[in-house]
Formats: C-alpha cells, structure tokens, sequence
C-alpha cells in the first residue's frame, strides 16, 4: 500500500522537470527573436548610412552636375495682353532681354533692356504703332509677339536678333519692328535710345482679288 501511495508522486515529480524544460525553450526562442530583431535593425542602418553616403560623394555630385549640363538651354520668352496694355520679352543679345510694352490707348510701343552688369534699364526704342497700323482714334485693340531673326549687322546698322509682330486686332493689319540694339554698348553701362525699326506690314484680312481667282 505505501508503494501504490506513492506512485501518484513519482510521476508529478517526474512530470515537473519535463514542464520546467519546456518553458526554457520558449525563452530561448524568446531571446533568440529578439537578438535577429536587433541585428536587422542595426543591419539596416548601416545600409542606409552607407547609401547616403554614396549619394553625397563627390563623385555621385560630379555626375549630378554633369548630367545638368548636358541638358539643352531654353530661352523662353512670354507674351500677355490685357485690356489696356500688351507686353511682351524678348533677347536683344546673349547677355540682355527686352521689356516690350504696348499701350492700347495711345499705341505707343516702348523696348526697354537691363544692362546684366548695372542692373538698370539702360537702353530705350519707341515707335506708335497707331500710325502704322492705321487704327485711328485712341483704344486700340492690340496683340504681340517676339520672333527670331539673323539681321546682317554692321558697326553704322547695329540689330538685335530679335523682332516684335504686333496685330491691331480689331482690323486685322500687322507690323514687324527690329531694335537697333548695340551690344557693343553693354560693357561699357553706355545709355543708348532711338526709334524702333518697321521692318513690314501686312493684312490678316487681305482683300480678294477677282482677277487672281480666275
């Protein structure tokens, strides 16, 4: 009897060591986790600490540099018209853009240029355009834009390679302007005015000639 007594003991005493190693195991795997948890997170630190250092090396910056280079240069020029006044830019030289402005009211047309190296306004054309354009009266209705062009230039004829069409656009009759820009000028911060050039005029509504369609 004191055998079978304690039988019922010996397996709860066998049975604890098994319960007490199995327990360990799990915080084993536990720690295990963990430590891989921290690896990864210090391994990508380091990844990203290295490609950022990639990215700011000179090297990586040289190619950036060279890579903006390549690109083509664009000179934009814009255009806006508005009840009252027009205006418009344009380049006059490699170094200076013209100002254009139209006053509907008057017609008077005015191509100012900044000298780059005074930061001023150093130059001046005007023309009316009214009396081109045959508008009449006062409160023109005017639009314009810049075109390019390669005038022949000469010391006594200077030109700028840009022109400026502008449309009364209440008759349809345009004209073409040149500025007699001297770039020589530019270096020296010397002022320079005059008359903007007419180049041509024409007719967006032109009047049909009977004979020609025959």
């Amino acid at each position: 009897m004191s055998n079978s007594s304690e039988l019922p003991s010996l397996q709860e005493s066998e049975a604890r060591p098994a319960c007490c190693g199995l327990s360990s195991c799990f915080a084993a795997s536990k720690k295990l986790t963990s430590l891989f948890l921290v690896l990864s997170l210090v391994g990508l630190g380091t990844f990203c600490f290295w490609a950022g250092q990639q990215s700011a090396s000179p090297d990586a910056s040289t190619q950036t540099q060279a890579l903006i280079d390549s690109l083509p240069l664009i000179n934009a020029t814009a255009a806006v018209t508005s009840e009252k006044f027009s205006m418009a830019t344009g380049n006059v030289s490699d170094e200076s853009e013209g100002l254009f402005v139209l006053d509907h009211n008057s017609g008077l047309l005015q191509c100012s240029v900044i000298y780059p190296r005074s930061g001023q306004f150093m130059a001046r054309f005007t023309t009316n355009v009214a009396e081109t354009l045959g508008s009449g009266g006062k409160g023109g209705k005017y639009i314009m834009v810049t075109g390019r062009t390669q005038f022949p230039r000469a010391s006594n004829r200077p030109a700028a390679g840009t022109v400026l069409y502008v449309m009364d656009s209440a008759t349809g009759n345009y004209a073409c302007y040149g500025i007699p820009f001297d770039q020589t000028a530019v270096p020296r911060n010397q002022p320079q005015q005059g008359l903007l050039v007419l180049i041509g005029v024409g007719s967006a509504n032109p009047l049909v000639d009977r004979d020609d369609l025959r």
